[in-house]
């Protein structure tokens, strides 16, 4: 098995963290506490936070993009299928971290970096993307209705999910999340 590097671990412990206490509460010292990984070493692969909320933004837009692609490329699935998968996966992450923290991409917005807010506009046009591709094939096979908007419903699409993030923070479950997800394809669907 290949070793985490002291980077990844560190940008994984900094990520944990923006998201428990928030970026603006998580100090240097308190990614040193986390990760355990000497405050000269992380100055050795950061010379600041900011270079660090970048590497996180990163590494989390990295996560999610392997699990969309997954998705979005599984032909033997239906449209509609894919979408409920964007949103299982993404509610088994919320899970996986007690739902705490909402969006881990924006939630970095916070952080006031020109690069951050690039870097995230970046992908969020990737994510429109994805959406609108998987809802013309949606459209192309008669599963949702023919008059649907795709670029407009895409990005309802993506407010859903930011949305439903937020719901599972404030409730501390996913059951609103799925709900949103279940509720989004039955006024899309034929």
């Amino acid at each position: 098995m290949k070793k985490i590097s002291n980077r990844d671990h560190v940008i994984a412990s900094a990520s944990a963290l923006f998201l428990q206490k928030g970026l603006m509460n998580t100090s240097m010292d308190d990614v040193v506490a986390q990760s355990k990984v000497s405050k000269s070493n992380i100055y050795y692969h950061f010379k600041s936070k900011e270079e660090l909320v970048v590497a996180v933004l990163d590494y989390r837009v990295q996560l999610l993009r392997t699990v969309l692609d997954e998705i979005a490329q599984s032909r033997d699935w239906t449209a509609a299928r894919r979408i409920e998968q964007i949103f299982a996966a993404l509610a088994d992450e919320l899970n996986g971290r007690d739902c705490v923290g909402g969006c881990p991409i924006l939630s970095l917005l916070s952080a006031q970096i020109p690069q951050v807010r690039v870097r995230i506009h970046a992908f969020m046009r990737e994510l429109q993307g994805i959406a609108e591709k998987v809802l013309r094939e949606g459209v192309e096979r008669k599963e949702f209705k023919a008059g649907i908007p795709v670029p407009e419903t895409a990005a309802l699409l993506i407010t859903i999910l930011e949305g439903a993030m937020q719901l599972a923070e404030s409730y501390g479950n996913t059951e609103a999340f799925i709900k949103a997800g279940a509720t989004f394809l039955h006024l899309i669907q034929v």
